[in-house]
């Protein structure tokens, strides 16, 4: 590592201590979550950039888009698994000769990793000097260390975005290997087909060995075990793991070669690649290829637990793991199972709730997922009776039977994200209501609904049915888009007096959106919070290093930092200083409507 300046020096190195601060709590493009004219016309962020690094790491002069899978498997066709290792040593030379050819592009049709994304800044993304000049090992530190999923949709959404950006890579990073960290950060928050898309940015022969480890992961999330073939001799060679060697017998089956397949898959077997449940699964996968002849049963009694070797051969085969085996697995993996294209809809629609919560499926997608269900006549009935109360919710005689339907979608639905995911099925719905008296009781959760798609400008038509002191009330206090009067005391007095959240965290978090915002009295928010005993401006290294960013108008930076504030299975468990700095470093940076979103759905689940 060649020597900077001292001031550099210094720079990068109390960044990277920041980051063992941060908070430890717990087709085509992939479609926007985003309303249309969703934040529009956002304001400039500041002026006050530092001049971004356009140039990257040096691209590899061997780079390449792999133009066919080729014939990797043709000379292991050995049952003897000692010859076949010898066989493997004697050919790692000419391999590695053939692996060069095989990858060979013009040079013109390489693509560079100097900035790698899937979305331009023109196109709804990020700006390609979002990070500024920050050093790109504090960056990787960031990612590695949010584990995800995180508390909020909003918040999901938002990082969904920047990952998914086509932004500069940062100094002091391999571009690949910085892609491989985003698409691992994206899987780890359940969106496996964004993560797809975003490695198939990096050409072939560009991969790294983190590259690897992480595409292995990705296809397996996509039930997609055509995409690993072109990397699996380079797989098996860079990272020397069972399930790459695996893989081998996989590819050979789907390109026909049964006699290599067959080698592999015995060799694997005798030589303990994988075992058990995975090693009959990978078996059933071969058995499906072309010419396959296995026929396995696959037994789940006795296995505990999924991993994404078992998720990615069970789902590109047809099968339904038991939900037990999920119990411990993340609520990642919801959003994995509500985007492979290979289940029906009735599948898919059981995980659909969760994966919305998550911040990984829009509106639009739920209400054309239970649309199919409806036509589904072997769905089973609660799926069914789902379906059709969420058609009476758009299609309904009248407000009041609209109104009626989601109120049973609402209650119907059990705590935590499935209640979420009823609520972003509805936002649409809950648009269609005019305001009136009549509706008052549901104004709340009909204000929560449509703020889960951002619909913020129809929610504020609501301000003169809620009460002030009530949820819709506070939700509006931080939702709109329009500028409001300062909240005083009294008003944030009466929503205490309503609020029996746990140690009244609703009210802490109401006071530290509406601070971030700039939205309260100065005198009522120095009051309340004494009387709740927080401090929402509370200083830690992570508040520090998000506000820097701010200062240095980072938007990136700040959005990243965000993500990484927000780490908890939910808002009940992020502290109330976390979202004051998140909303008011968000704001600061130009992303006014996100901070908005963000903070109303803090008071509304916190």
């Amino acid at each position: 590592m060649t020597k900077k300046a001292t001031k550099t020096v210094l720079f990068a190195a109390s960044a990277l201590a920041l980051v063992f601060a941060l908070p430890a709590l717990g087709q085509q493009g992939p479609e926007s979550l985003l309303p249309e004219g969703f934040g529009d016309p956002a304001p400039p962020p500041p002026s006050n950039r530092p001049t971004p690094n356009t140039t990257g790491p040096a691209t590899p002069t061997t780079s390449a888009r792999p133009t066919t899978p080729g014939d990797p498997l043709a000379t292991a066709t050995t049952d003897n698994p000692d010859d076949a290792k010898e066989e493997d040593e004697e050919e790692e030379d000419e391999e590695e000769e053939e692996l060069v050819i095989r990858y060979d592009v013009p040079p013109a049709a390489r693509r560079s990793l100097s900035a790698v994304g899937i979305i331009s800044n023109a196109s709804g993304g990020f700006p390609a000097e979002s990070f500024g000049a920050l050093n790109g090992t504090f960056l990787n530190q960031v990612v590695n260390r949010t584990t995800g999923p995180i508390a909020s949709r909003w918040g999901t959404i938002l990082g969904r975005r920047l990952l998914i950006s086509r932004t500069n890579t940062p100094k002091g990073v391999n571009g690949a290997d910085w892609t491989a960290e985003r698409a691992w950060l994206l899987l780890r928050m359940g969106d496996s087909v964004s993560a797809r898309h975003l490695i198939q940015e990096v050409d072939a022969g560009n991969y790294t060995k983190r590259m690897h480890e992480v595409a292995l992961q990705v296809y397996l999330a996509n039930g997609d075990l055509s995409g690993m073939c072109p990397l699996v001799e380079n797989g098996v060679r860079l990272v020397n793991d069972g399930r790459w060697k695996m893989a081998r017998a996989i590819c050979a089956s789907l390109s026909g070669e049964q006699g290599s397949a067959t080698a592999f898959i015995n060799q694997g077997r005798y030589q303990g690649w994988v075992r058990g449940v995975d090693y009959r699964l990978t078996e059933k996968a071969v058995g499906a290829g072309i010419n396959g002849r296995r026929s396995v049963k696959i037994e789940w009694e006795g296995v505990e637990g999924m991993n994404p070797w078992r998720f990615g051969l069970a789902s590109a085969t047809g099968l339904e793991p038991p939900e037990r085996l999920f119990a411990k697995s993340g609520r990642q993996m919801a959003g994995w199972r509500v985007q492979l294209p290979m289940f029906q809809a009735a599948v898919r629609a059981k995980y659909a709730p969760q994966a919305a919560a998550l911040g990984i499926y829009s509106n639009r997608e739920m209400v054309d997922l239970y649309g199919q269900v409806i036509d589904d006549e072997e769905a089973p009935d609660p799926l069914k009776s789902r379906a059709e109360g969420l058609r009476s919710a758009y299609t309904a005689s009248g407000d009041a039977a609209k109104v009626a339907a989601m109120a049973s979608l609402w209650t119907g639905a059990a705590a935590g994200a499935d209640y979420h995911g009823a609520l972003v099925m509805t936002a649409r719905a809950a648009a269609l209501i005019r305001p009136d008296e009549a509706h008052a009781g549901a104004a709340d959760q009909l204000i929560a609904s449509m703020l889960t798609a951002g619909l913020d400008r129809n929610a504020a038509a609501w301000a003169g049915i809620v009460d002030e002191g009530s949820l819709g009330w506070a939700l509006l206090a931080l939702g709109t888009p329009t500028n409001i009067a300062a909240v005083d005391s009294g008003a944030l007095g009466d929503f205490y007096g309503n609020d029996n959240s746990e140690k009244a965290h609703k009210s802490a978090l109401l006071l530290a959106g509406l601070a971030g915002l700039g939205r309260v009295d100065a005198g009522a928010q120095s009051d309340f919070g004494r009387d709740l005993e927080v401090n929402v401006t509370r200083q830690t290294p992570w508040s520090r290093a998000i506000t820097a960013a701010a200062e240095r108008g980072e938007q990136g930076t700040v959005a990243l930092m965000a993500v990484a504030g927000m780490q908890a299975p939910n808002w009940s468990l992020v502290p109330a200083n976390h979202l004051y700095y998140i909303v008011r470093a968000l704001k600061q940076v130009g992303l006014d409507a996100e901070a908005r979103m963000i903070a109303a759905e803090a008071v509304a689940f916190g």
